[in-house]
């Protein structure tokens, strides 16, 4: 643009060396573009490029505040800034609490949704409470969209619960928060499945693995991470939890409040743990194990025989590690301990059992592929 419009010019420029001959363009500025640096700025037009990414956003988010809107959420909470960026701590809270009731009705889960509109009222009426007792409005106790966080966070908290100091981390103020907490464990409790060890084939009870309490440095890192650093920030997707998490915080604290804003999965926060630990990076494996229980002897020994009888090596390249030459899939891996029935169903039709089965395998084959990757050998109780 400068160019065209007679700011600068260019000549051809060539270097004689070694019987090379080298030739380039070079830039100085005309006496127009030398008055312009002397008297104010440069306009210049907006790319057409810059308009249709401005263009694209704005349709992005008039999409979203349509979306939310459909769905009963009060958009006018959102500030106008975050309205203006599409993106912001309030923005992000409420399209992930309503995009994942979204989910649950297309997978006919209404169960769970009727579970989390419980949740979300608990909550409220804590907030109402506080906000009598404490004579202060009921988003001073807590505002919507950190009620909307909270609520995400404990329906992916695991039976260990929530806790009064990840709270305060994410940010909650009002007095009562010991009668938060208490609402939200009996919650948890409540909608836990009544026996986890009812889906497991026979005898799955057994010595617990044992985690040391302090950092444990990988030999090595995983020969197949691939570390893919961000541009916005520089770092991975999952370094950002892996920092946090080795400063202190819990992940339950990490997954209300991300560096990003929107709140996450505590199992998400978990796996960028992991992932670190596959980058090389030190971990505490006994407070990783307080949040996502790794397999106990038995289960340990299923899993290894699995390696045998598929012929899946975890450690290997994922894309060609899987059964004949293709791509490692979880399903293939863990097809007899789900069995025929249910690699026959589609999604949808799975009931809450098995899916709650398949869950759970799920979480014990990232423990036991990510032990074996980094060549860390459990021990186990006597």
């Amino acid at each position: 643009a400068l160019l065209s419009r007679g700011y600068v010019d260019s000549k051809s420029v060539s270097s004689v060396g070694g019987g090379y001959t080298r030739t380039w363009s070079g830039y100085f500025l005309t006496h127009k573009g030398q008055g312009a640096l002397e008297s104010g700025p440069i306009m210049l037009p907006v790319p057409a490029s810059i308009r249709d990414y401005e263009r694209q956003q704005a349709e992005k988010v008039r999409k979203s505040l349509e979306t939310l809107k459909k769905a009963g959420a009060d958009i006018d909470q959102i500030p106008q800034h975050e309205l203006d960026e599409g993106e912001g701590t309030v923005f992000r809270a409420l399209t992930t609490w309503y995009n994942f009731l979204e989910r649950l009705e297309r997978r006919d889960q209404s169960e769970r949704i009727d579970q989390l509109e419980d949740l979300r009222l608990r909550i409220d009426g804590w907030r109402m409470d506080a906000a009598s007792k404490y004579r202060i409005s009921p988003a001073d106790a807590m505002p919507d969209h950190l009620l909307l966080s909270i609520a995400y966070t404990t329906a992916s908290a695991s039976v260990a619960g929530i806790d009064k100091d990840m709270l305060l981390a994410a940010g909650v103020r009002s007095g009562g928060i010991d009668l938060l907490v208490e609402t939200l464990n009996e919650w948890i409790v409540e909608t836990k499945p009544q026996d986890d060890d009812r889906n497991d084939d026979d005898n799955m009870k057994g010595s617990a693995m044992i985690l040391p309490d302090e950092l444990f440095t990988p030999v090595k890192a995983w020969e197949h991470f691939v570390y893919r650093p961000q541009k916005k920030t520089g770092l991975a997707s999952w370094e950002s939890s892996y920092n946090r998490f080795s400063s202190g915080e819990h992940p339950q604290t990490i997954a209300i409040s991300p560096v990003n804003g929107r709140p996450i999965q505590v199992a998400t926060v978990v796996g960028h743990i992991l992932d670190g630990m596959l980058y090389g990076r030190p971990v505490n494996l006994q407070r990783v194990g307080n949040i996502l229980t790794p397999p106990n002897k038995p289960q340990w020994e299923l899993l290894a025989s699995l390696e045998v009888d598929t012929g899946i090596d975890v450690t290997g390249d994922p894309k060609t590690c899987g059964i004949d030459g293709g791509p490692f899939r979880i399903g293939d891996f863990l097809s007899s301990i789900m069995g025929d029935e249910f690699n026959s169903k589609e999604y949808a039709d799975r009931t809450p059992e098995e899916k709650e089965k398949f869950s759970k395998w799920c979480n014990l084959l990232k423990w036991y592929m990510v032990l074996r990757k980094i060549q860390y050998t459990p021990s186990f109780e006597e």
